[in-house]
């Protein structure tokens, strides 16, 4: 590993700390997984622009929700870090209801606008179907 900090090498000064606290860090935590079925990755698989539209949409609706769950705090190594933990969940109990209203409303407008894209979408696809019937009519009454 080769650190640099503002054009000087300091891989010796720093790269031992560096590795003794990443070693001192709890490996037990996973990362937070988004379920395939919902993941941002799904617009890769779309081929067209209707479909990267429509799995667009469809994946807004899972996505627009924002939740107060209790969530794992992350912490600094030793004594310290654990009192502030303890803390940080204490505060996030006592402050949790606050929270609770901001995202009640948030969510009301995020489901506010994923509706109206939803609506905006199936009006347009509407207008296109509307002018292809059209334009077919015209097209046998030319022949």
């Amino acid at each position: 590993m080769k650190l640099a900090v503002n054009g000087q090498d300091c891989s010796t000064d720093l790269g031992a700390q560096l590795a003794a606290t990443a070693h001192q860090r709890p490996t037990d935590q996973k990362p937070y997984a988004i379920a395939e079925a919902i993941s941002a990755l799904r617009l890769q698989t779309a081929t067209t622009e209707a479909d990267y539209t429509a799995e667009l949409l469809r994946l807004l609706r899972y996505r627009d929700n924002v939740d107060t769950l209790p969530f794992e705090i992350p912490r600094k190594p030793g004594w310290c870090g654990a009192f502030t933990a303890k803390f940080k969940t204490l505060l996030w109990k006592l402050l949790r209801y606050q929270h609770d209203r901001i995202t009640g409303r948030q969510n009301l407008i995020n489901h506010l606008f994923s509706s109206a894209l939803e609506c905006e979408h199936r009006q347009r696809a509407q207008e296109i179907r509307d002018l292809q019937r059209r334009l077919a009519e015209l097209e046998q009454k030319l022949k």
